[in-house]
């Protein structure tokens, strides 16, 4: 089984470097993950990471391994839609187009909330989306922990709302229809 982790398009250096932590790495071999791939962006691995699973070799992609796990990684692509298909299990950050396109592609999915942004309404995405049990969120230090969760496998498919209906709500509340 596969494990897709993105960061997006801004640094997340926190969350891709905790996913190939010893505790995490573990716990992604605990649930059947047999290798690892991460879409890196911009971000850097810290020094731990990189002697320990890339053997202090780094660059625009990279192959290596952890807790027995092979890993590879990418820093961007066009389109990340193949490997999310390809993944049986999805972790990233909470950004409205990942979140919708894993829910999309109904596999389990842990978003990771990034602490360091300003106006955190990330969290409040992963929050309601959690709460209806379509997908499990953590802070980074919790992805080990979040990972061992009895949902993650039985998580909730996610339909998304009747889009004519919600035109027409629209519509009416814009005074532009009477029905």
């Amino acid at each position: 089984m596969t494990c897709f982790v993105t960061v997006g398009s801004t640094r997340f250096d926190e969350l891709a470097n905790e996913v190939l932590s010893n505790a995490s790495a573990s716990a992604l071999r605990a649930v059947g993950v047999r290798r690892i791939k991460i879409q890196l962006g911009a971000g850097e691995w810290n020094d731990d990471v990189r002697e320990r699973v890339f053997n202090g070799v780094v660059a625009a992609e990279g192959i290596g391994e952890a807790a027995g796990i092979p890993v590879e990684y990418y820093r961007y692509k066009p389109c990340i839609r193949e490997d999310m298909e390809e993944a049986m299990l999805i972790i990233g950050h909470a950004g409205a187009g990942t979140c919708l396109e894993s829910l999309k592609l109904a596999r389990p999915f842990i978003v990771v909330v990034n602490e360091n942004l300003m106006d955190n309404h990330q969290l409040e995405l992963a929050k309601e989306l959690a709460r209806d049990e379509h997908l499990l969120y953590c802070a980074v230090s919790q992805l080990h922990s979040t990972l061992s969760s009895q949902l993650l496998f039985s998580l909730k498919p996610y339909s998304p709302p009747n889009q004519s209906a919600v035109a027409r709500f629209i519509d009416r509340r814009m005074g532009l229809t009477s029905s």
